[in-house]
């Protein structure tokens, strides 16, 4: 709680004071004599858009460098853009940092919730006997609400898969390793990528369309992987429907 606490109000009290323009996406806040803290590595990167209901994991490998004390911690404390814990009663990752330099990896996962702007990581070394500590590390990720935008109609995958679960007329099937969920009241399927896949979480609806010159496919996707991750499951998906839509022209 003290740690807490102290980031909220020495970060924004100088960032606010300092920046005349927006603020990088990570930065060092301010410095301090005898210990500093540097990052190394994000998972995901600084500044990556992420979804209100999507799953996050945060792996973040920071360098420090500690020589005002024998030993002290590093925390990773999540919060929003207003200083609000975002873990709730769930206590914060830490790890022990010795006299000397090192590098660590602290890692986390939780998600996302509605009404928050940014997530930010708020990363401290707390030299033991330091009870005011400065030139924290911060990373900041923007935060994207879909519940009135997303294309399939739900806010995440996870509200998507929990209300087709509810309905006793979809249909469930595992193909390939995937969830398969058919809707023939709506005339639609639903495909989504198993636990593990790169494209992972993901919903694909596919909805069958009768037009005045036969049968056609319409997809939507929300995607809440990596980009690179949606961009090639939609451009396989599409190059699917192109044969779907040959298959329908033949008979």
């Amino acid at each position: 709680m003290i740690i807490r606490t102290l980031i909220a109000f020495v970060l924004f009290s100088s960032c606010a004071n300092s920046a005349d323009g927006p603020m990088p996406w990570a930065f060092v806040n301010g410095s301090a004599e005898g210990y500093s803290i540097k990052l190394e590595s994000a998972s995901p990167a600084p500044g990556t858009p992420i979804t209100v209901g999507q799953s996050v994991e945060f792996k973040i490998r920071v360098s420090y460098q500690l020589s005002i004390a024998d030993s002290g911690v590093i925390a990773l404390v999540i919060q929003d853009e207003t200083n609000k814990n975002l873990l709730g009663d769930r206590k914060q990752q830490s790890q022990p940092a010795t006299r000397g330099h090192d590098t660590l990896t602290l890692i986390d996962s939780f998600v996302v919730p509605a009404g928050s702007k940014e997530v930010r990581l708020f990363i401290p070394l707390v030299p033991n006997g330091i009870t005011n500590t400065s030139g924290e590390l911060l990373i900041r990720y923007p935060v994207a609400d879909t519940s009135n935008s997303s294309s399939i109609g739900y806010s995440s995958v996870a509200a998507a898969l929990a209300d087709l679960h509810s309905k006793p007329e979809v249909k469930f099937s595992i193909q390939n390793g995937w969830t398969i969920a058919e809707d023939r009241s709506h005339s639609s399927f639903w495909s989504f990528p198993p636990v593990g896949d790169p494209a992972y979480p993901t919903a694909v609806k596919r909805i069958v369309v009768q037009t005045g010159v036969g049968i056609n496919l319409e997809m939507k996707v929300l995607c809440q992987a990596t980009q690179a991750a949606c961009d090639k499951l939609v451009a396989d998906f599409n190059a699917l429907n192109e044969q779907m839509r040959n298959s329908f022209k033949s008979r």
